[in-house]
């Protein structure tokens, strides 16, 4: 008898779940050439850009079981239900307390890219039409999506994920499953302002691509969900400086990335699921 990995959820929240988990399989197919080509000198996590079944066990009890943000469990209370984890989640933290990289920033905007490339592949093949919205504009949103007129339907705005904060316990008082979704403070105010004085009323999706070595999917918040948790807590840490923060210009190191961030709770996003409906050309924008 097959195992029902989902018995404490209706049979509602169990289809979204699996319809959100084989979506993201498929998109998953699309990063086959960037995980051979792009990454391949790259030091990766051992299963980054891979789904298993613990990755499936992960995504129901981390995820769809959790109602809201007060049923938060800490992650080890899950090592007894879900095979695996505790072994998994020693690994991680091993690789990612370490300083991964000095972030050279201009190689971090190439992987974006990639990632962007991967997402809009997948959204083309399941006929939802995405483009590149940030040619002209780089504050402008990253892909476009059209509707069946070729007007723009909504804008995304993409977030790869795949470092979770292994301190998130002891530096802000979250667990690192639901409190590794980091967003760059100063760069989404700038953006939010962007969005509302160009893009009139469409819609913004701030989509995060999950790759965590247990919790791994696609999840999105809206814009004005961002600007509400901005008003609450607009700094929620404030990490170390490191080499590629900075670039040397007439011998004096200029800042360049962002130090202060915040976390969007994971169990207030919307799922995959949700996203493909809201996005479809058949469906009148919200």
């Amino acid at each position: 008898m097959e195992k029902n990995l989902f018995s404490s959820a209706t049979d509602i929240e169990q289809d979204k779940a699996n319809i959100s988990i084989d979506l993201y399989k498929r998109l998953l197919k699309f990063t086959e050439n960037l995980k051979k080509d792009f990454l391949k000198n790259s030091k990766t996590f051992e299963n980054q850009l891979e789904f298993s079944l613990l990755n499936e066990e992960c995504y129901y009890k981390l995820y769809s079981e959790i109602k809201d943000i007060k049923s938060i469990k800490p992650l080890n209370n899950f090592f007894s239900e879900i095979n695996g984890l505790e072994e998994l989640n020693k690994k991680a933290y091993k690789f990612f307390i370490n300083p991964r990289n000095k972030s050279i920033k201009g190689l971090d905007v190439q992987l974006g890219n990639k990632f962007d490339e991967a997402l809009m592949n997948f959204f083309n093949s399941i006929g939802i039409k995405a483009g590149r919205a940030d040619k002209k504009n780089k504050r402008l949103p990253d892909i476009h999506i059209l509707d069946n007129t070729k007007n723009i339907k909504a804008y995304i705005e993409h977030k790869y994920h795949n470092a979770p904060f292994m301190l998130s316990h002891k530096l802000i008082g979250r667990e690192a499953y639901e409190g590794s979704i980091t967003m760059d403070t100063k760069k989404i105010k700038n953006q939010i302002i962007e969005c509302e004085a160009e893009l009139d009323d469409r819609p913004v999706y701030i989509v995060h691509w999950v790759d965590f070595h247990h919790l791994k999917g696609i999840f999105f918040n809206t814009l004005s969900q961002i600007k509400e948790y901005l008003n609450l807590n607009e700094n929620e840490f404030v990490r170390k400086s490191r080499d590629g923060d900075y670039k040397l210009v007439n011998k004096v190191n200029l800042k360049k990335g962002y130090l202060e961030k915040f976390y969007p709770p994971l169990h207030e996003m919307g799922d995959f699921s949700e996203l493909v409906k809201l996005l479809s050309p058949n469906v009148k924008k919200p």
